[in-house]
């Protein structure tokens, strides 16, 4: 995909004066791409889409079929608008990269959604439960054809950024729910997405869905060593320079959102961080994460670290862990 030059091609298909023959072939790209994203959530089994007799090539082209606008005369609409109005804006080949990987995430998780409410009597009844989630503190509104749910005093007319899937599966909680388990993991999610995340407090109906069939089934955590095989140790320097990068744009990005963390604890992380990544891909054994951060912190305790650190902390781990394995495995 690199060797395409993706932001060259994104920009002449959308902006220009595409003919057939270069949108035929940004498809094609768009395909190969949504092939491999599925295999890759495939290696990280976040969902077991054999076993339910979904057909990963069939969820491939039918999520790059989704990114079709409705309008015969102007098909590219969606994906041009999407492009245009991005956060941040594409100026480069690494955001173009990223916005494609996300756009096409976004419409496998959906597709996938739906062949899991035909299938599985699990997941109908999560959505079930999604849908009648307390009044009193949550609302379900649609907007441009997806379904939401909200924070009752949320006003759906504003602008929103959507966590990605991928990060919401690995977004931790401070606690698991008690009983009433479907609107108790609703209760902890909506927490963990305003405390730990820079994100909207809002979520596509699908999306918390699968979220929560996750957790309820206790699938496969992204527990493992990233490197598929010792022939591509060289590429660690490039792999996890650019893995740190972007969880270092998310801490960024919550500092200046949330402001609870000083430069100190932010450092702290940073360096935590990159002690994880290197233990991670030359095979160590990763320690207790409370002592990546004494590290750093002499006087850091354990009782200190579970109650303000811990959830913020292990979320980051999470997203490094993907952005790795995201690397080696496309």
């Amino acid at each position: 995909m690199r060797e395409k030059r993706i932001y060259d091609i994104l920009n002449n298909v959308l902006l220009g004066q595409p003919t057939e023959l270069e949108k035929n072939h940004l498809f094609e790209i768009l395909i190969e791409v949504a092939r491999m994203r599925i295999r890759f959530f495939s290696r990280l089994k976040y969902f077991s889409l054999e076993r339910n007799e979904i057909s990963m090539d069939d969820i491939a082209l039918e999520s790059i079929s989704n990114l079709l606008s409705q309008n015969e005369s102007d098909y590219l609409e969606y994906l041009r608008n999407s492009f245009v109005n991005w956060e941040p804006p594409i100026k480069d080949e690494e955001e173009a990269t990223n916005f494609v990987n996300r756009i096409i995430d976004q419409s496998i998780y959906q597709t996938i959604a739906r062949k899991y409410s035909e299938l599985d009597p699990l997941f109908a009844k999560i959505l079930k439960e999604i849908r009648r989630a307390n009044p009193d503190k949550y609302k379900i509104f649609t907007r441009l054809d997806t379904e939401y749910i909200s924070l009752k005093n949320f006003d759906e007319k504003s602008k929103f950024t959507i966590i990605p899937q991928d990060e919401l599966i690995v977004l931790g909680v401070q606690k698991f729910p008690d009983n009433n388990y479907i609107n108790g993991w609703i209760d902890e999610i909506f927490k963990s997405l305003d405390e730990f995340t820079e994100y909207s407090p809002v979520l596509p109906v699908n999306s918390l869905a699968l979220k929560i069939k996750f957790e309820l089934t206790a699938a496969q955590k992204i527990e493992f060593n990233v490197i598929p095989d010792p022939e591509v140790q060289f590429l660690v320097r490039e792999g996890i320079l650019l893995s740190l990068r972007r969880v270092e744009k998310k801490l960024e990005q919550l500092s200046k959102k949330k402001k609870k963390y000083s430069d100190r604890v932010l450092t702290m992380f940073r360096e935590a961080l990159t002690d994880i990544a290197y233990d991670l891909l030359e095979g160590d054994e990763i320690k207790n994460y409370y002592e990546y951060l004494k590290v750093y912190d002499e006087n850091l305790t354990v009782k200190e670290y579970r109650d303000n650190y811990r959830a913020q902390f292990e979320y980051l781990i999470k997203i490094l862990k993907n952005e790795i394995a995201q690397y080696y495995f496309q």
